[in-house]
């Protein structure tokens, strides 16, 4: 609430006007936790195996719990295993051809990441009680007057939205994925005469590591596909959760900040400052909090990115067997890089957000300047408030343009030093 006092010693001048702020307790939040906004996105991560958690549609994070004996931990372990097991064969299908081109290395490292995924996606539903009751308790004062959501979507809409754009995307590059080997297996049987059963063919060219190992049945060609959309979406699953970590402490600072130009730049009293600068404070540390738990998956995330950003652009170079290929490996090469500039720019939004307060109080007259304010000067000024992968890095937008740039470099390498891979459309001898 603002109201209005006068200044004491200026009645010959007349009335100065302060505006001063009280704070207003009101019993309904004006939005949703991070714990409600990220529900949804939980109960996606769910059906492919991931955040093995119960209790998250509940409006506290109070029941939520991790289970060792349940169907969710099950379902992780039982994927968990189903991957390693292709990456143990993959392995041992490439070393008894004695062949490790870009391909088969892409391929294994693609498979690495997963694994390293499911296990990080697992550790981190272990943890994910004590992590969301203590950034709901941060986030607490934010959900109250006088800090307001008025601008943009609710942040649960917002998550909704984003997340659901970039599956969406996800699901047709799977799609297209699966067109592309369904034309290339179709041209494969024109020349190979003898093949005639058209799937065990399609499972043989596609998954030739596990079929050579398990007899093919309809069973086992399922299952398979069952896997590899796991697999796929799980590797997707890496970049759509940072987004939603990042948009839900993102609106927390963006409040912030409209609290802070809803003052004009009018004076406030020692009070007000004290209480903006704890509430500054609380978000700091937040972020420091989940950059602790966070920092392994986003360096996993800006590695895989630009692996295969890197990967993709040289595959766009070949000529393809079909048109259907071109376009998907296009289609790909976009997407991938696209989100990968999507997770960093959102993620980079928490560093730009965290400063815009030095820019704010510059329109505060340095009379009433108190302890309060200049402590929380300090604060903006020397702390580096910002996700990072491991602290090797922090994700700001000038890192944007430097992942940019090493792609570059790593991709004229790949065209000079990397020998193509053989074309096998017409090679009707495995």
């Amino acid at each position: 609430m603002l109201f209005a006092t006068k200044s004491a010693g200026s009645l010959k001048k007349g009335p100065i006007l302060v505006v001063q702020e009280v704070k207003e307790e009101s019993p309904i939040p004006n939005d949703c936790t991070a714990h409600v906004a990220l529900a949804p996105i939980i109960l996606f991560g769910q059906l492919f195996s991931l955040m093995p958690v119960s209790g998250y549609f509940h409006r506290t994070p109070d029941k939520l719990a991790f289970r060792v004996r349940s169907l969710r931990f099950l379902y992780s372990c039982v994927t968990l295993f189903g991957i390693v097991s292709i990456v143990v064969l993959f392995l041992m299908y490439s070393i008894r051809r004695g062949v490790l081109g870009l391909s088969s290395a892409a391929t294994f490292i693609y498979y690495t990441v997963i694994t390293l995924a499911l296990i990080e996606f697992m550790n981190l539903g272990r943890n994910w009680h004590w992590i969301v009751a203590y950034w709901t308790e941060q986030e607490k004062p934010f959900l109250y007057y006088p800090y307001s959501t008025r601008k943009g979507l609710k942040l649960d809409k917002l998550v909704k939205c984003v997340a659901s754009a970039v599956i969406f995307f996800a699901f047709v590059e799977d799609i297209m994925n699966f067109i592309s080997a369904y034309k290339l297996n179709e041209l494969h049987i024109k020349y190979c005469s003898h093949r005639d059963d058209f799937w065990r063919n399609f499972f043989h060219r596609e998954h030739a590591h596990i079929v050579k190992v398990i007899p093919y049945h309809t069973v086992v060609g399922v299952g398979i596909e069952l896997m590899m959309r796991v697999a796929k979406f799980t590797w997707h699953y890496i970049d759509v959760f940072i987004i939603c970590v990042c948009l839900s402490l993102e609106k927390r600072f963006g409040q912030f900040n409209s609290r802070i130009e809803r003052f004009k730049g009018v004076d406030q009293p020692p009070e007000v400052w004290r209480e903006i600068r704890l509430d500054y404070l609380r978000l700091s540390e937040l972020v420091n909090f989940m950059d602790d738990r966070l920092s392994r998956i986003i360096l996993m995330s800006c590695a895989n990115n630009m692996f295969f950003i890197s990967v993709q652009l040289y595959n766009i170079f070949e000529l393809k067997p079909t048109p259907m290929t071109s376009v998907y490996f296009w289609y790909s090469l976009l997407f991938l890089m696209s989100r990968c500039f999507v997770t960093l720019y959102i993620s980079a939004s928490i560093y730009e957000a965290s400063l815009k307060p030095l820019e704010l109080l510059r329109d505060f007259s340095t009379l009433n300047w108190n302890l309060d304010l200049q402590r929380l000067l300090d604060h903006i000024s020397l702390k580096n408030i910002a996700f990072s992968g491991k602290r090797f890095f922090y994700i700001t937008r000038p890192l944007i343009l430097a992942m940019a740039g090493t792609i570059v470099t790593y991709e004229l390498v790949l065209l000079d030093q990397v020998s193509k891979d053989q074309d096998t459309t017409k090679d009707c001898n495995f």
